[in-house]
């Protein structure tokens, strides 16, 4: 009975704290949209302000949750589950893609929320206003660093749960070469979220 035990504990303390991060990390950041999608209005004032306004601001949130949802049980994942090969593959793969989607995100966003800020990139046909786009600023300093953060701690929690040298160069590759598509479909004016 004890070998069935230690069998199914995490083999490490940095995946635990690489997992949990993860999942608390996306769980916390679900909250807000939960809300949100309940009918919540509190907070709204951080959003462009059409964006709230929408019909379909409701059912945006909606959609959004599963995919916290599923961040979050990835990251338990990394720390309850992975004994199978097919779970270990389906873990990395749904980090991999997370990662790159959320890294390439958050870091697109700040760069492009910054030049909206500095006046090189204009901001609906019109320059930045402090008081008028608000939001812009919003958006750079608490929505795509949560981006950046979802990424950078899915990409950990996948080296930490990787265990040979090569496996975690392999995947930091991966990770990077996802993050770099992930960049340039931006500038192509392809966002995934």
């Amino acid at each position: 009975m004890n070998s069935k035990l230690s069998s199914k504990l995490p083999q490490s303390k940095s995946i635990v704290w690489a997992g949990g991060a993860v999942f608390v990390w996306s769980i916390a950041y679900m909250l807000p949209h939960l809300y949100w999608a309940l009918g919540g209005r509190m907070g709204v004032s951080l959003l462009k302000p059409g964006v709230a306004a929408s019909s379909q601001f409701e059912l945006i949130n909606w959609i959004s949750l599963p995919i916290f949802i599923v961040a979050g049980l990835v990251g338990l994942g990394f720390i309850y589950l992975g004994k199978s090969k097919i779970l270990r593959l389906l873990l990395l793969s749904i980090s991999v893609i997370g990662c790159s989607i959320a890294t390439s995100h958050g870091i697109y966003g700040i760069i492009y929320r910054s030049l909206q800020i500095a006046g090189v990139i204009g901001l609906e046909n019109r320059t930045f206003d402090i008081h008028d786009d608000m939001y812009v600023v919003w958006d750079m300093v608490i929505f795509e660093p949560w981006f950046l953060i979802e990424g950078i701690l899915l990409a950990i929690a996948g080296w930490y749960f990787l265990k040979e040298a090569q496996s975690r160069k392999g995947w930091l590759t991966v990770c990077i070469f996802g993050t770099l598509v992930g960049l340039v479909t931006g500038m192509l004016g392809v966002r995934f979220a």
